[in-house]
């Protein structure tokens, strides 16, 4: 029965990663059709979008440099709708703990590890308090999470926008083109190598890839997450405290996100730049991440950087090629739409007899 069940399991999981590949290769091809809709060579364009995206030292470095927050936003989505818990808000919780870096950084006084060390738990706090605030008020109100957290990202965006026109302001101006906050010189965070751009963020992005696969799969708080969110009839009967459980979760899920933030802040822009999380887009990158890896950490990985590396690959088919770099979000999107399709979509509604989102 066991080893029925193992079987199962693989094929399941093995059915969800050709499904993702399918996605994949679909979206490369209408992406190849409107390229040569448009004048240009779909051959040469993939081969250069893939090349300027994975096939050079400089290329891996810039595609794990985009990859990194990337990987935050996509842990942070993976834990919560794994969970059952379909929270929206990693990318205002990203933004809480990116402009809280910019803020506790500068203040804080002593050695750059100490530096480090109390700004990124600073942002973590920041990131998981946000992420609690959202789940309080669906529970609270009966509302739908969903709605909640998407709407608290623009709550997020625009109170990061006003700190940094009107409060913590650069005074040095350097950038007159960018809203941003002062200039971070002691606690940040280094390369990896001097002539490339990743830092050791990325690293931190690995070591938590396999903290938060050991949560979810070898930890009694996975199994009860998973329960809880799933089927929180199920858990309630069997002794699981759902409301407490989903509180954890999104708590550790806005945590994840508001370190994603600051590593973006203390390893690229060493500052607070307005729209700086929002423009790029990482957020919505880590969802389809997480959509396309099925919320498995690993996959959130391997989906973060292959997402990252051809975003950079379009920048450089941009500049060597004259393709439009947009053609890389035709691409996304239709891998989004795809990866999307294969699940029947629920807005978990809070119920008070339950205690749990469902």
């Amino acid at each position: 029965m066991k080893t029925k069940l193992s079987i199962k399991n693989f094929f399941q999981h093995f059915s969800d990663i050709s499904y993702s590949l399918i996605a994949v290769v679909i979206g490369l091809i209408f992406g190849a059709i409107i390229m040569a809709a448009t004048g240009f060579n779909p051959i040469e364009g993939i081969f250069g979008l893939i090349k300027g995206g994975f096939l050079s030292p400089y290329a891996i470095a810039s595609t794990f440099t985009r990859a990194t927050p990337i990987i935050f936003a996509g842990l942070s989505a993976a834990l919560a709708w794994g969970s059952g818990y379909s929270s929206m808000g990693a990318q205002g919780q990203m933004i809480m703990g990116a402009i809280t870096a910019a803020i506790v950084a500068p203040l804080i006084k002593g050695p750059a590890i100490l530096v480090v060390i109390v700004t990124l738990a600073a942002s973590m706090v920041a990131g998981a308090l946000f992420s609690l605030i959202s789940a309080y008020i669906s529970a609270k109100y009966d509302a739908y999470l969903l709605i909640i957290t998407l709407m608290f990202n623009y709550v997020a965006d625009y109170f990061a926008s006003y700190l940094t026109n009107y409060v913590f302001l650069d005074p040095y101006a350097l950038d007159k083109l960018a809203i941003q906050t002062q200039l971070i010189e002691n606690g940040t965070i280094p390369r990896i190598f001097s002539r490339y751009t990743t830092h050791y963020g990325f690293i931190v992005a690995l070591l938590c890839v396999a903290i938060i696969a050991f949560i979810i799969n070898k930890t009694s708080f996975g199994y009860k997450a998973r329960m809880s969110g799933l089927n929180p009839n199920f858990a309630e009967y069997g002794g699981i405290e759902s409301r407490k459980t989903m509180y954890k979760v999104l708590l550790l899920s806005g945590a994840i996100a508001g370190l994603g933030g600051a590593l973006e802040v203390l390893g690229s822009k060493f500052r607070y730049v307005d729209k700086m999380i929002t423009s790029p887009g990482y957020s919505w990158s880590g969802i389809t991440a997480s959509l396309m890896s099925n919320y498995s950490a690993v996959g959130v990985l391997i989906s973060s950087i292959f997402l990252a590396g051809i975003t950079v690959g379009g920048s450089s088919i941009e500049l060597m090629m004259s393709i439009p770099s947009e053609i890389t979000l035709i691409i996304q999107g239709i891998i989004t739409m795809l990866v999307t399709a294969k699940f029947v979509i629920r807005l978990p509604k809070f119920s008070k007899k339950e205690g749990a989102k469902k």
